[in-house]
This record gives structure tokens, C-alpha cells and sequence, in this order.
């Protein structure tokens, strides 16, 4: 008996060990108030992050931003009534909420701006919506000057399909716009701009693109969703197209979806997205816990990294996350890029 009684307050005392201090007393609090759930990567995230932030011992919860300031706004205020510890928000309209992060911060409530910077913030998560964009284009590029080799100068058709309801789909269109700055091979033809960035909207605007340019090849979009519609489309029972080797769809910020259908040899070719959703997760666990516990100076601004996924490395990511291709491979058509901007 006494061994057995032995074995159990050792076991007692690993448990403890194991389980951050704070949370014998009291269990501090993250409120995340996202940036909206229109798709498999957002609900993913915020999903994530409540899980991520719970191993911690923390209580963490989201709220669906919705794609509008107001509503986030709304959000953040319930958050300071709540009596949360901490609140990461990704912004729609930065500007829009600088009263409310105030009325946090003056509540002493420490706010993490992630993605989308404000005004003021105790801590900063940045991941440039221009970079990303310009990201993409660089992997679309190598793809598009790659498959089209032998067509002539700027004779591939690219359309870029936005959604510019929130600002950082509009600095993303703008970006995805200048394709031909990065590729000797792709023409642009036009932007479709959508109301809506889910799969049925992606899907339609495909159907509704054939009917009017049955010539394009590449598909532009910093949405997910939309990327995965018109993925569908093209690869469903009723696809107008049997042969799509010379197709291709790439987006911004996708997920393990979007590199299954890169596997499945679909006309989806590629993505880049600021690092996996755990590994963000992880990243806003850290910036989280370092401002309750101080050892994460307030004003600290950190870069996300960017990850860029296409066929050769498409099982690496869906594997780790990660893949080896970095901004080095892809330094060519940045170089045209930039070329074409001082003209």
C-alpha cells in the first residue's frame, strides 16, 4: 500500500510539473477576433489556435469577424466586457479600429495586431498582403514560362478573380493584376471582381469565364475558396475540358485541400501561404504567452514566413508543413519585376 501510495504522488507531481503554473490559479484568457470564416484556411486557423492556446492551459475562444469592421468592432467590445487577458485580431479595416483597441488597452488588456497592422498594437504579427501577392505571382510564373515555353511573348491568357470587400484583397488584386511584370509568357486579360470568396462563387464564375474566354489558362486568386471552385468546376462530371495539362489555378493562403487536389494532378499548380496553420498557431501562441508573461517586449513587430508549395515539393508540405522552396528560387522573376517597375 505504501508503494502504491508512493507511486501515485510521483505521478501527481509529474502532472504538475507538466501543467503551466498558471494554471493551478486562475487560467488566463485569449479572445481572437478573426479575420472572417469564409473558408477551409480561416476556420482551419481559428480552430487551431483555440486548441493550441488550450495544451497551453489558456481559455481561448474566436468570433467570426465576418469580413466587417463593424462587426468586429463588436466583437473586440464583448472581448473588453468579457474581461479577457489578451485579444489578437486580424483586421479588416485597420483604421476602423483604433477607438476600440484603445478602450482595450486602457481596459489592460494586452492586444496582439496579427497580419493586418493597426494603429497601435502591444505586439505586431505581420505577413505583408503586397508580398504574398507578389509571391504568388512569382510562382505562377515559373509555371507559366515553364508549360509555355515555345508560345509567344505575353500570349498566355491569366485571369485574376478578387474579392475586394476587405482591404487586403484589394492590395492582393492589385499585385495579382501585374502578372505580365513577372512572366515573359502571360498575358492578363482581365479581373472578375466577385462579392464572395467561397467554392460556389469560384465554381460560377468558372461556368460564367468559358462562356465569355474560353482561351484562358491560368487562374489568378488570393482566395482559397474561389481557387477551389473553379477547380471544381473544371475537374466535375460536367467539365466542358477533359484535358487540363496545360491549365493552372494558384492562391493565396491555402491548406492541406488545396495540396491534395496539387497531388491529384488537377489543374491546381501551386500556393503560397505564410507558413502552415499549426506553425502560425504556434507563432501566436509564443507572441500570446511572452506579453502576459513579459518576456515579449510590448511594441515587438515579427514577419511570418512565406511558404511556397507547387508539385515538386506538394508531399513535403502536405507532410511537415514546410517545403525546402524559398524567395532565392524564384529570384528571376522578381529581377523582371522589378525591371518592370522602373519603366
Amino acid at each position: 500500500m505504501k508503494k502504491l501510495l508512493t507511486l501515485l504522488l510521483a505521478l501527481a507531481m509529474l502532472f504538475a510539473l507538466a501543467v503551466p503554473a498558471y494554471a493551478a490559479d486562475k487560467k488566463p484568457s485569449v479572445g481572437f477576433v478573426t479575420f472572417g470564416l469564409g473558408g477551409d484556411f480561416f476556420q482551419a486557423l481559428a480552430d487551431t489556435f483555440v486548441e493550441t492556446m488550450e495544451k497551453e492551459g489558456w481559455e481561448a475562444s474566436y468570433v467570426d469577424g465576418e469580413f466587417n469592421p463593424t462587426t468586429q468592432i463588436a466583437a473586440m467590445e464583448n472581448y473588453i466586457a468579457k474581461g479577457v487577458d489578451e485579444i489578437i485580431v486580424w483586421s479588416v479595416a485597420p483604421e476602423a479600429m483604433s477607438t476600440v483597441i484603445e478602450q482595450a488597452r486602457n481596459a489592460g488588456i494586452k492586444v496582439v495586431a496579427f497580419v493586418a497592422p493597426t494603429e497601435t498594437a502591444d505586439a505586431t504579427m505581420l505577413a505583408e498582403d503586397a508580398k504574398l501577392a507578389a509571391s504568388m505571382n512569382m510562382l505562377a510564373a515559373e509555371w507559366i514560362d515553364k508549360t509555355f515555353a515555345d508560345a509567344e511573348d505575353h500570349s498566355v491568357p491569366v485571369v485574376v478573380l478578387s474579392c475586394r470587400t476587405a482591404q487586403t484583397g484589394v492590395t492582393q488584386a492589385d499585385v495579382l493584376d501585374k502578372i505580365e511584370d513577372y512572366s515573359a509568357k502571360a498575358k492578363f486579360v482581365k479581373e472578375v471582381e466577385l462579392q464572395d470568396e467561397n467554392s460556389n462563387t469560384g465554381m460560377s464564375a468558372a461556368e460564367n469565364l468559358y462562356i465569355t474566354n474560353p482561351e484562358v489558362k491560368v487562374f489568378l486568386t488570393a482566395h482559397n475558396g474561389l481557387a477551389l471552385g473553379v477547380n471544381s468546376y473544371f475537374t466535375g462530371l460536367s467539365s466542358p475540358v477533359t484535358d487540363y495539362s496545360d491549365m493552372g489555378i494558384f492562391c493565396i493562403n491555402g491548406n492541406e485541400t488545396v495540396g491534395d487536389q496539387i497531388k491529384d494532378e488537377t489543374p491546381f499548380r501551386g500556393m503560397v501561404l505564410t507558413g502552415g496553420v499549426q506553425d502560425t498557431c504556434n507563432d501566436m501562441r509564443d507572441v500570446i504567452i511572452g506579453l502576459y508573461d513579459g518576456t515579449l517586449p510590448v511594441g515587438t513587430v515579427t514577419d511570418a514566413t512565406t511558404v511556397y508549395v507547387n508539385e515538386s515539393v506538394v508531399d513535403d508540405y502536405l507532410e511537415t508543413g514546410k517545403t525546402a522552396l524559398t524567395e532565392e528560387d524564384f529570384a528571376d522573376f522578381a529581377k523582371m519585376a522589378e525591371e518592370a517597375a522602373e519603366k
